[in-house]
């Protein structure tokens, strides 16, 4: 994948979560954790897709302690 297709995807995912963050903030991540996986499993290893998913993980998993052990 050229430098430049790279950054396209890169510009399009993040104004996809800044999107999809406007209308359901909690579910979001799990989609393109989905979406990732899925392009992972169709096109093999890559940068991107894995970037994506390793993102997202991060974010689920923060949700989820969150709500396990609330700071207040």
């Amino acid at each position: 994948m050229s430098p430049s297709a790279s950054l396209a995807i890169c510009i399009l995912s993040l104004l996809v979560g800044w999107y999809l963050s406007q209308l359901r903030p909690k579910h979001y991540p799990a989609i393109i954790l989905c979406l990732s996986l899925a392009w992972l499993w169709f096109t093999g290893p890559s940068a991107p897709g894995f970037g994506l998913s390793t993102g997202s993980g991060w974010v689920l998993l923060n949700q989820a302690v969150d709500q396990l052990v609330p700071v207040d």
